[in-house]
């Protein structure tokens, strides 16, 4: 922790006694006083009136001390509801009504006020409220366009509908893609799928997908891919989760000028997210599929974008991405990598 700004919060801590009750004391002797909000397994929040509310990370501080009883559990599950005093060396003493106990600062793993609920029995709802299956959709859509000494158009529409709980997830979505340049086709695509993933322990399961793709400017009349195969979760936390697939799949395609190519095909993928401030989130997708009978023969996409809301709303933001789209063996005349950048107008609920 910054020893300056620690100082600073002191200085303003102690003119403005009268609204601080409880202290936090750190690891290099500084106090910060205010209200202990809660305290978590990585951070104390501490309310003041200097610099509202502030998250100190656990292993920055030595102890802390509450004018009022306050309940605290500790790694053992052990609760217990009474007043915190510190004895700056680590150990703290908890006076409650029926009991008194000394301990120290790192067993304990969350505390609560008493007006406030049971954080574990928060959890438990919340875990079973996430377990009901619940339906959510997004439609989305970019047009660009340019006139005068060059005529371009180009526009995007897609969609997206999820089928969730905290175990399953089932997804359907499309996509269509249209652009000219000077009257001439720069871009004509469709595509739809679905996907199903479904988890037996907190961080294996399984998924099956499928993917229907046409792209006349590819000479592309129809794409077909199917892939089923284990997910792993590296992690999932609710700002930061990724997690990794691998399986086996099935291409086909079919072209304009009437040749086919039919391949058993791996199927890797990547999904990625990261809600970094408190205002916008980042997603990141990945997928490879080479064929089986010929590793120089592969497709990857490649997809990210960060989704910033409109306003205050909950309903519309904007994404700022970009998407890649690479063909080891194109169609002839065409190239392999496709990169498209975009703004998106996003609708979800």
């Amino acid at each position: 922790m910054n020893k300056k700004i620690i100082a600073i919060a002191f200085t303003m801590a102690m003119s403005g006694s009268a609204y601080a009750l409880d202290k936090v004391e750190t690891n290099d002797g500084s106090i910060l006083t205010g209200t202990i909000k809660s305290i978590s397994e990585k951070t104390i929040t501490l309310v003041t009136s200097y610099a509202g509310e502030l998250k100190l990370q656990r292993d920055e501080v030595k102890g802390f001390n509450t004018e009022s009883p306050i309940f605290v559990r500790l790694k053992s599950g052990t609760t217990l509801a009474g007043q915190v005093s510190h004895n700056g060396e680590g150990k703290l003493l908890i006076e409650g009504v029926d009991a008194t106990m000394t301990t120290n600062t790192a067993s304990v793993v969350e505390s609560w006020s008493p007006a406030d609920n049971d954080p574990q029995l928060v959890r438990a709802e919340e875990e079973k409220e996430a377990l009901k299956r619940q339906w959510s959709y997004k439609a989305a859509v970019d047009i660009a366009g340019k006139s005068g000494n060059s005529k371009e158009f180009s526009s995007r529409v897609l969609f997206d509908a999820r089928l969730a709980s905290a175990d399953d997830e089932l997804k359907f979505f499309g996509s269509i893609d249209k652009s000219s340049k000077e009257g001439e086709d720069t871009s004509d695509e469709m595509i739809v799928g679905s996907e199903y993933k479904a988890y037996f322990s907190k961080v294996m399961g399984w998924y099956v997908r499928g993917e229907v793709e046409r792209d006349d400017f590819e000479n592309l009349d129809l794409r077909t891919t199917l892939g089923g195969g284990l997910n792993y979760r590296l992690f999932k936390e609710e700002d930061h989760a990724l997690e990794l697939r691998s399986g086996l799949g099935y291409r086909h395609e079919s072209f304009n000028d009437g040749t086919t190519e039919n391949s058993p095909t791996l199927d890797f993928g990547l999904e990625h997210y990261w809600n970094f401030i408190s205002w916008a989130e980042m997603t990141n997708k990945l997928t490879y599929a080479p064929a089986v009978d010929d590793f120089s023969d592969y497709l990857i996409t490649h997809d990210s974008g960060i989704d910033i809301p409109l306003g205050l709303s909950d309903y519309w933001n904007i994404r700022f991405g970009l998407r890649n789209d690479y063909k080891s063996l194109p169609a002839e005349g065409r190239e392999n990598l496709d990169t498209s950048y975009y703004s998106r107008l996003q609708l979800k609920w």
